[in-house]
């Protein structure tokens, strides 16, 4: 019973599909006293990516916390919730559909869960308030992109990098326009700086741990590269406009007294 247990989390830990040449009976039968340096690697990677995929289940409770509390979605761009949904959402598809490792994109399947409960919030927050056509519209779309995604493109392995693809000009758009909104407003509203510096050091993270999980997959690198940039200038807004931000969730609260 304890030798297929030990087997068992010895081929999750150090089998992987990157080429390595270290195996799980390699690093199981050299572990003790001191296991060799590849297979420690490997097995920090695996842990990483366990935080990652942990740390996604409250990345956006802050935020959600802040909107729900202020009743507002100040400061918060539509566009980018709605690119910030499709580009989560294409990152964990993509893997599921290559199948890729969970540790390797559990937190984008979390992240797209949470960012529709987001979408739901600026819905019903936002002012003026949006459109029963546009949440119509909204829905509809996405119900036609599962159905492409895991019906069309599930059969036609050799275009699933197009979600990939389709992410470079998205997560540009969807950071670029909540950039773009910090800097209009110039004050980052009831957005959380807990949420997107845990964006920025996932992006930073999974870099890692795609290299070492899955290998030079250049389409997944690419969009973390570009994503770590973007969330280090909406960090930094925070900083910049942190003054403003203050005054403004205050004026906020006098309103609502």
């Amino acid at each position: 019973m304890l030798n297929t247990i030990v087997n068992t989390l010895a081929k999750w830990a150090w089998e992987s599909e990157n080429g390595s040449d270290i195996s799980a009976d390699f690093c199981v039968e050299n572990f003790f006293p001191f296991p060799p340096m590849p297979c420690l690697i490997a097995l920090a990677m695996k842990g990483l990516g366990i935080a990652i995929i942990t740390g996604a289940c409250l990345n956006k409770a802050p935020l959600i916390i802040n909107i729900v509390n202020n009743k507002s979605v100040a400061g918060m761009s539509s566009s980018a919730v709605y690119g910030e949904t499709l580009m989560y959402a294409n990152a964990a598809f993509y893997s599921v559909l290559k199948g890729n490792p969970f540790t390797t994109y559990g937190e984008n399947l979390i992240l797209t869960f949470q960012s529709v409960l987001v979408c739901i919030l600026c819905w019903n927050y936002a002012i003026p308030k949006i459109s029963i056509m546009q949440r119509l519209s909204a829905t509809v779309v996405f119900g036609i992109y599962l159905f492409l995604v895991f019906v069309v493109l599930k059969s036609m392995p050799e275009y699933y990098h197009i979600l990939m693809s389709i992410n470079l000009p998205v997560l540009i758009f969807s950071r670029g326009s909540q950039v773009m909104t910090f800097w209009k407003c110039k004050h980052t509203g009831t957005q959380s700086l807990i949420t997107n510096g845990m964006n920025t050091l996932g992006s930073a993270i999974r870099m890692l741990t795609t290299i070492s999980e899955i290998g030079f997959d250049i389409p997944m690198l690419t969009g973390y590269a570009i994503s770590l940039i973007l969330n280090l200038i909406l960090v930094s807004q925070f900083f910049m406009y942190s003054k403003k931000t203050e005054e403004y969730l205050k004026s906020l609260k006098g309103k609502k007294e």
